[in-house]
């Protein structure tokens, strides 16, 4: 999945990069200039080997102008023992990147900002790309919102990213040994007023048998994953509930046959945990019970998804949890929108009483008849107590979150379309939990199971945007 991330680029102007000299570099560099120049006694000074001495002079100094044919430390030798640079004479701009979304330097700077542009040009929300594979395809990247204002720049934070850019560049080339071209704050001077707002284009992607199930690319292509960029959105993927749920898209199905028992599973928890996700409001601690059940629900389902062999067990279990996760569902409303002022009947069963109750509801549609014969048959001790204590079952939370309609012009169970919840459904899902799936007389197969529990989760998607 491609995506825009937006960045402040900052242009600076610095000389090229001297590459820093390591410690033995340095130490017969200094020993030249001291007037040793014996390889023998190079050799015996460092306890080096004399044939180590003789490749750092021929291969390594000699090649870079820092010492001459006779090995004698030159001028440029001299200034890179005292941490001067020797290309101030050649300045050239550059530019560094901070993140728009974190507020985050990026370890990468460059000396050329190569443009692409939108098919349509710069208007639009969602622009799209001609992909770079010349197949006639299009890519629409999704922007990601630009949070952080400009702020100071400073020639420590440009250098700290030259340096890690200038790190992974050595890396991936094979130079693992950590050593980075010399950077000095005083050779670089930082230009205008402040940065330009651009975007930069990478992708959310996977990778078979990585650690993490999605990665982003480097927009600069230095390396191929850039843990930087990941790891914040990933810290920050709460308040991206949009992208979260696209990035669900990238990943492959959770399959058994493909993964072992312990990857599967693991695949199954990172994708629930991406679908909470979608829902921020769930982290907060009003919610936790609905988010301990909906990740519940969404982990069985995918489980029975990917399996061929399910027992009746299983799917009871799902059923089950189904039911619990309606239940939460209920409690969190009689809290956010109680019951008051209500007249209760005298305690027992009174259908004729309950029925008129529900026939007074103000909903948008009346409840339909077979629901209103369900619910009417309970004892109004239960529905009090559901209504004060919310720790009663399914039916009498749902008959008093109904009263409370009364009392709250913004209740949901008022504004959403009767129709819409599908009552007679939801009491069939809950009299098949209460009953037990096998004494129910309903054989359950998998894709049942399964249709019932995207049911019971798209009944709880109907009340998120209350949240």
């Amino acid at each position: 999945m491609s995506i825009l991330w937006p960045v402040e680029v900052w242009t600076f102007l610095a000389p090229k990069a001297a590459r820093q000299l390591n410690v033995f570099q340095d130490a017969v560099l200094g020993l030249l200039s001291a007037g040793v120049r014996d390889l023998d006694k190079l050799a015996d000074m460092l306890s080096l080997e004399r044939d180590l001495i003789a490749f750092i002079l021929a291969k390594e100094l000699q090649p870079r102008g820092l010492v001459d044919a006779q090995f004698r430390i030159t001028e440029r030798g001299e200034s890179r023992l005292t941490g001067k640079s020797d290309d101030q004479s050649h300045l050239s701009e550059h530019y560094a990147f901070r993140d728009s979304l974190f507020g985050h330097w990026l370890p990468r700077v460059c000396a050329e900002l190569p443009d692409i542009y939108p098919l349509e040009g710069v208007t639009g929300k969602y622009p799209s790309f001609a992909d770079s594979r010349n197949n006639g395809r299009r890519i629409k990247p999704f922007a990601l919102p630009r949070l952080i204002k400009v702020g100071l720049g400073s020639k420590s934070d440009v250098l700290d990213a030259w340096r890690s850019c200038l790190k992974d560049a050595n890396a991936v080339n094979g130079d693992l040994d950590g050593i980075v071209p010399e950077l000095m704050g005083d050779e670089i001077e930082i230009l205008g007023d402040g940065p330009t707002p651009a975007y930069v284009l990478c992708e959310i992607f996977h990778k078979p048998g990585d650690l993490h199930p999605w990665l982003v690319s480097d927009p600069w292509r230095v390396t191929k994953v850039a843990k930087w960029l990941r790891k914040p959105l990933q810290s920050h993927l709460h308040a991206l509930p949009t992208l979260a749920q696209r990035i669900i898209g990238v990943m492959p199905d959770a399959t058994p046959n493909q993964l072992s028992a312990a990857d599967w599973l693991a695949q199954i928890e990172q994708q629930v945990e991406l679908k909470l996700l979608s829902y921020p409001s769930l982290a907060k601690p009003e919610y936790a019970l609905i988010r301990e059940h909906l990740a519940r629900s969404l982990r069985q389902r995918e489980r029975l998804a990917g399996q061929e062999g399910v027992n009746p067990e299983e799917l009871g279990s799902l059923i089950q949890e189904c039911g619990s996760l309606l239940e939460a569902l209920l409690q969190w409303m009689l809290e956010r929108w109680p019951v008051m002022n209500q007249y209760w009947p005298p305690d027992g069963v009174n259908r004729g009483s309950a029925y008129d109750l529900l026939a007074e509801l103000p909903l948008k549609s009346n409840l339909p008849e077979h629901a209103k014969k369900i619910l009417s048959g309970q004892n109004f001790k239960e529905i009090r107590l559901a209504a004060t204590k919310r720790d009663r079952p399914f039916k009498a939370l749902l008959f008093a979150a109904l009263l409370s309609t009364h009392h709250h012009d913004d209740h949901p169970l008022k504004q959403l379309d009767s129709n819409l919840l599908e009552w007679d459904r939801l009491l069939a899902l809950i009299d098949m939990r209460n009953k037990g799936v096998h004494a129910s007389g309903r054989k359950l197969v998998a894709s049942q199971a399964i249709a019932e529990a995207d049911f019971a989760i798209n009944w709880f998607e109907k009340f998120s945007p209350y949240f």
